[in-house]
């Protein structure tokens, strides 16, 4: 197919500017919508339910998960979900373009992962109606303290703690805790996490 006959969708995500008002992409976000509004309003004990709409709403689940609600994306079949993933209250995912989280990833009470972005161009970003997006990743293991946003194509190492209120515009690399606006390395994590840790809770150190 030649790429000016991409659909808006498939230029969306294949990362090309786009225009969100496409009727295909409208009718897409509506019926997230209405997923989103029976999940949020579900009763807390039915667990069945819950999992069901996510199995159906999400791109892709390897595992059980849970969402705190509310919950909320724009399309939800560019996410793909690890198992063992548990979003607290308030998760937003801008899922314009690809966004996958790996098993046992923790988010605080509202985190952001916005993929989407506009021209800085005023008459691009009006007139045109242009959008574009980029994928975001979350790898296995990485913990995002409330209040956390994540920026277009950015990706956050495995096991990585990024501290809370921080804006993430690069990518972090695994095994370190970042902090801040915009958001930098601060350390490595090492063992001694670990054994502090341990140790402040009563437990023996390792030996």
């Amino acid at each position: 197919m030649d790429v000016e006959e991409l659909t808006e969708r498939e230029r969306m995500i294949a990362g090309r500017t786009y225009r969100s008002t496409d009727p295909e992409l409208t009718a897409a976000r509506a019926l997230t919508k209405r997923i989103l509004f029976e999940y949020n309003g579900s009763h807390p004990d039915d667990e069945e339910r819950r999992a069901e709409l996510l199995n159906g709403l999400l791109g892709s689940v390897g595992g059980p998960l849970w969402i705190e609600p509310p919950f909320r994306c724009d399309y939800g079949a560019q996410i793909s979900m690890g198992a063992y993933v548990f979003a607290n209250y308030d998760l937003t995912i801008l899922d314009c373009a690809p966004v996958t989280i790996g098993d046992f990833v923790l988010f605080g009470p509202r985190i952001t992962l916005a993929t989407a972005s506009h021209p800085i161009d005023f008459r691009q970003r009006t007139a045109d109606m242009y959008e574009y997006a980029r994928p975001i990743t979350i790898g296995e293991g990485a913990w995002l303290g409330a209040h956390v946003v994540v920026g277009p194509g950015v990706t956050i190492g495995a096991r990585a703690v990024i501290g809370a209120g921080s804006i993430v515009t690069k990518d972090i690399p695994p095994d370190v805790v970042a902090v801040g606006n915009p958001c930098r390395v601060v350390r490595e994590i090492t063992e001694a996490d670990r054994a502090g840790y341990l140790d402040a809770y009563g437990a023996a150190r390792p030996a």
